[in-house]
């Protein structure tokens, strides 16, 4: 027998020591989780940076709109000195009931940013300054003063201020520009890490792997060696020669098994990092199955290994669902992704006939909720069906879905006709949203309330982003205990290039 090892161990290339297969296997280990904790690291990161990046965006999103509601109210304030259609005015009036809440958005999403508050604090009184000519203005034409409405608008004295507004509002959309700059660079950063820490967890177990076959190899040459020595030396030793035989046999069969573990097992699971939790599955009964042989051999009691099982299944518990919800981000972004690039087809649609067959779709789950669909008179525009269909049926879907408990559900579709745009209101009587959710719903992966019902968070992510590639703004009101209005704005008729082209 120690023959037989001493030729199985001969060192090779003149006194090199290679790794035995348990060095291997602690090694492949090490790998797997070092590759595991650095990735699972790394996307948190990267869903940090993505967070950091969104912010950014809805920030100048929300100065967008600021600007949008300034120059509203003030095209709807010359358009009714000139023409006092009441119109003009209710135009003006919207605008202006809009402007303020956005800018105490910005105000709020802004709050980490000294500097944006400065601007913002000199924004405020400017703002109201020019607020102020327009009512002065407008009150004089209510009054039948055409003539001194029409003179003050022509020596309007709040036109320095709007000046300074609007060179404010610039700088800070420039100075989120640089921030949002910064982010993307570092979210690209850690992309690159992710990558690299990939490719490197890549190589380091195809090493591993290749060493292990070379081990192979060299254990079955030692082992044809030694029996040839050991036929040599003494024929009359063969029952120990098979005895040894044996022996390195299995010795042999756990290296090869060990080989096919490091060879596909380690390696395939880097094509997926769902892989990894697989094959980490199967190598754990192994591993406690051999532990328990092993304290059996020994004479102690399987105790000992149950607190390590608890951490290792409770490792892997985390590990599967950190895989599956950056799964489930990844396919959603995507989707959204395809949304964004899709072209729009705008056509004739009649919203009231539309809403009617989306209801007719939903008559069997409204039966059994005992819930009940009202549409008023809905116009004609001309817009994508398709968008138009996915808006209102994730809005009725969702009234539906998070009904109150006992009470009759009832889900209240209208619109509201203003010059240029269409607004449709949703209203329902169910939960409501607690107002520290409502800003919060329309982002990815974002739910209100308790989780009791199905679903991903994506629904209301995906209504904002279709309603905002139209040229449109969604808006909600909400009330604890008492139901939800979702208000969305679209144009009468979709631009023919909103972002992308679009066949007419």
């Amino acid at each position: 027998m120690a023959l037989v090892m001493q030729a199985a161990r001969a060192p090779v290339g003149g006194g090199l020591r290679l790794p035995g297969p348990t060095l291997l296997l602690i090694l492949g280990f090490a790998v797997l989780a070092s590759i595991s904790a650095m990735s699972i690291t790394l996307v948190y990161r990267a869903q940090d940076d993505a967070d950091r990046v969104n912010h950014t965006l809805r920030v100048m999103n929300a100065i967008s709109q600021f600007q949008i509601m300034i120059r509203r109210a003030e095209s709807a304030e010359r358009g009714f000195l000139i023409t006092g259609g009441e119109g003009f005015l209710r135009f003006y009036e919207e605008s202006k009931a809009r402007a303020l809440p956005t800018l105490d958005e910005i105000g709020t999403l802004t709050l980490d940013n000294p500097v944006q508050q400065a601007r913002l604090a000199e924004a405020r009184p400017l703002l109201q300054s020019r607020l102020e000519s327009f009512e002065r203005s407008i009150a004089m034409r209510k009054s039948g003063d055409v003539q001194g409405a029409q003179a003050d608008l022509k020596s309007d004295r709040s036109e320095g201020a709007m000046t300074r507004l609007g060179t404010l509002l610039i700088e800070m959309k420039a100075a989120e520009a640089q921030l949002l700059e910064s982010r993307d660079t570092a979210s690209r950063h850690t992309a690159g890490w992710l990558t690299a820490v990939s490719a490197g967890g890549f190589t380091v177990v195809l090493a591993l792997g290749g060493l292990a076959l070379y081990l192979n190899r060299r254990t079955i040459a030692a082992l044809e060696t030694a029996q040839q020595d050991l036929e040599a030396v003494n024929a009359g030793l063969e029952q120990r020669v098979a005895e040894r035989t044996a022996d390195l046999k299995e010795a042999n069969d756990e290296i090869q098994s060990f080989a096919y573990i490091v060879s596909h097992d380690l390696r395939s699971p880097l094509v997926n990092i769902m892989g990894f939790t697989s094959e980490i599955e199967v190598m754990r009964t192994d591993l406690f199955e051999r532990l328990a042989q092993l304290r059996e051999k020994a004479g102690e009691g399987p105790e000992a290994d149950g607190e390590l099982a608890a951490d290792f299944e409770e490792a892997l518990g985390f590990i599967k669902t950190s895989i599956t919800r950056m799964d489930r981000l990844i396919h959603a972004i995507l989707a959204l992704s395809r949304e964004g690039r899709k072209e729009f087809l705008p056509v004739d649609v009649d919203v009231g006939e539309l809403v009617a067959s989306i209801a007719g779709s939903m008559a069997h789950q409204m039966q059994e909720a005992g819930a009940e669909i009202r549409a008023g008179r809905l116009p004609v525009i001309h817009s994508d069906r398709l968008a138009l269909e996915q808006i209102f049926t994730n809005l009725l879907d969702n009234a539906l879905k998070y009904r109150r408990e006992g009470v009759p559900g009832l889900i209240e579709v209208s619109a509201v006709d203003t010059p240029g745009f269409i607004t449709f209101t949703v209203k329902d009587n169910g939960r409501g949203i607690d107002p520290k959710d409502r800003g919060r719903v329309f982002e990815l992966f974002r739910r209100s309330g308790r989780q009791d019902r199905p679903g991903e968070g994506i629904g209301l992510a995906h209504v904002r982003a279709l309603v905002r590639r139209m040229g449109g703004l969604i808006s909600l009101d909400s009330t604890l205990g008492e139901g939800s209005t979702f208000k969305v704005t679209l144009p009468r008729r979709l631009p023919t290039d909103n972002g992308k082209k679009t066949n007419d």
